[in-house]
């Protein structure tokens, strides 16, 4: 989306609607709660000191991106591991076009999967949605694209949320008011 201009880049975000409707955003709930359980577990059966950043905040947002774009199950560490390694800035400009090109192969690949099977993610809801009219390198750019925005981002949220609510205890009680006070503190950090 980054790389198109009007007119083009509203057309481009219309494709990608049936993918983020509020009812199929709804529908990775219980995923998320899993996901972020497991994590959780995980850091508790670490013991102290853990590592909240390696533990929780660098795995789920991946998972959950996953799970929002359709890459199966089996093929998750796969996929973010080609991701993480295509962007890592410790790796030689070789190696991290190396990565791309892998990470390409795997995106291309698995849209189609998706064009013969279309999924419950959001490349199977814009092949569903729009067919042919949505072409491979668009919907490898949509899954970039939503990597590139939520990953990083989401991590640090994690990372610098729990960060603010060691220095403020006070705002833990927020989470703690039902769902409506915990949107609002979502918000706010």
């Amino acid at each position: 989306l980054m790389d198109y201009d009007l007119p083009e880049h509203p057309r481009m975000r219309q494709k990608l609607l049936p993918g983020f409707t509020l009812r199929r955003i709804r529908r990775l709930r219980p995923y998320i709660e899993q996901i972020v359980e497991e994590r959780l577990d995980a850091l508790e059966d670490e013991g102290s000191p853990a590592d909240l950043i390696e533990i929780v905040a660098d795995e789920v947002p991946g998972a959950v991106l996953c799970e929002l774009i359709g890459v199966p199950r089996d093929d998750r560490t796969t996929f973010t591991q080609l991701c993480h390694r295509h962007l890592d800035p410790s790796l030689s400009q070789r190696k991290r076009a190396a990565a791309g090109e892998a990470f390409s192969r795997y995106l291309l690949t698995m849209i189609a999967r998706q064009r013969k099977e279309p999924g419950e993610g959001l490349i199977g809801a814009v092949v569903a949605e729009h067919g042919d009219a949505a072409t491979d390198e668009e919907l490898r750019g949509f899954c970039v694209q939503v990597m590139l925005a939520g990953d990083d981002n989401i991590s640090g949220m994690i990372g610098l949320g729990v960060l603010a609510l060691l220095h403020h205890p006070e705002q833990i009680a927020a989470f703690q008011g039902g769902d409506q006070a915990a949107d609002r503190a979502v918000d706010e950090l």
